[in-house]
């Protein structure tokens, strides 16, 4: 049993850092995208008033600007299609670098192009009122994109070690042979493998959702939020943070419960060190935790849930399930209440691009201060009825 329970644990931190390694060169892609686009919204919609139900091209073309403000929108245009379009290299970009950390750099090519084919698959000729014609199936995504890195970087690994030819044909077996197998592989593989699957899946996560409207959203949003708080960046939050990334990417559910949820516990935890004299007048923690408290604090501006730890590892029983609840009690708020966020990241300078700011960081006010008087008020208990002993109690 332990030797399963080990094997287990090896083969899952082999496929995170794998994954962890794709998601580490899509992010910046990501960011850079998103930040552009971003910017390509404010100008209209910020500086220059334009109604939100107007686009940039309606704004053009209506007439109403001339000289700056003209030039201003068309830049702005140029800003969005490019920012947008950086967001399609998101995708194929994990895919490469997630297959290179397997099979090295022979697996690069053929794990971008599976990428690229699992956003944009490739049209095959059906039959339609007795003439063929090309179709493109539904897209495999972000699914579609971690299954064939994987295979793709576990067949060119298989290749490596297969073809042993003298030295003078090693710069053709790495730049041509293996690279053209690999592509080769890919094609089968994503026609008649990923893309099928990958697309079902899609369109079974896709309908269901629909089907279940906005309870669906929530329900996403409440599992989403327990899952990223409760390992504060473990393999539980990983997982979570693998769904997430694919359903934003796909443009199929925003990130917003997930982003929150990253952040509420440092915040909460932080808090509670700030408040805890104000509000049963006595220091409930020791001396350690004030400094840790403001650590915690200043990392969760940073996107950061890290700060958290050394508060969860002192007393888990009670503060993991307290920080759980709290993201979810926070995310529920800002989710509930209209706040989206597309853009995959936490920290405090991305949150000019969520919709309904306001609403978000309401969101994260009540879950922080939620844990916050919770922690506080069961620590003093604790005190008063001698099971807690604490360092520097005035």
């Amino acid at each position: 049993m332990e030797k399963q329970t080990s094997k287990g644990s090896k083969a899952w931190k082999e496929f995170n850092k794998h994954v962890m390694t794709g998601i580490s060169y899509m992010i910046p892609v990501l960011i850079m995208g998103g930040l552009i686009g971003a910017f390509s919204q404010m100008i209209p919609y910020v500086f220059l008033k334009i109604d939100p139900s107007t686009s940039i091209v309606d704004a053009v073309n209506s007439g109403n600007f001339s000289g700056a403000s003209l030039a201003f929108l068309k830049l702005s245009h140029i800003m969005e299609s490019f920012g947008f379009t950086l967001f399609s290299f998101a995708i194929p970009m994990f895919a490469a670098f997630t297959a290179n950390s397997i099979g090295g750099k022979t697996a690069l090519a053929a794990g971008f192009i599976g990428g690229y084919v699992a956003n944009k698959p490739i049209a095959l000729l059906t039959l339609n009122e007795g003439k063929w014609a090309p179709k493109a199936p539904v897209a495999s995504g972000f699914l579609g994109a971690i299954i064939i890195a994987f295979m793709v970087g576990y067949f060119v690994k298989w290749l490596n070690k297969k073809i042993q030819l003298p030295h003078n044909w090693l710069a053709f077996k790495a730049t041509f042979l293996i690279p053209l197998l690999a592509a080769l592989f890919t094609m089968v593989a994503m026609v008649f493998v990923v893309t099928p699957f990958g697309g079902w899946v899609n369109t079974l996560i896709k309908s269901g959702l629909q089907a279940a409207g906005k309870a669906g959203q929530i329900v996403y949003s409440i599992v989403l939020a327990a899952a990223t708080a409760f390992d504060l960046g473990g393999p539980v939050n990983k997982a979570a943070g693998f769904v997430a990334l694919g359903f934003t990417t796909e443009k199929i559910l925003p990130i917003t419960a997930r982003c929150i949820a990253i952040v509420t516990p440092s915040f909460g935890l932080g808090l509670s060190t700030l408040i805890d004299r104000k509000l049963v007048r006595r220091r409930v923690y020791d001396k350690q935790f004030y400094e840790a408290g403001k650590t915690a604090i200043f990392l969760a501006f940073m996107g950061i849930s890290e700060g958290s730890i050394p508060f969860a590892l002192e007393r888990p029983a009670f503060v993991i399930p307290l920080y759980v609840v709290g993201s979810v009690f926070g995310a529920l708020v800002a989710v509930v209440l209209g706040a989206v966020q597309w853009f995959p990241e936490s920290a405090i300078w991305a949150w000019p691009l969520v919709s309904k700011l306001g609403i978000y960081i309401l969101g994260l006010i009540v879950g922080a201060v939620f844990i916050a008087v919770i922690n506080v008020l069961y620590r003093n208990k604790l005190i008063n009825e001698g099971k807690l002993v604490v360092d520097g109690d005035e």
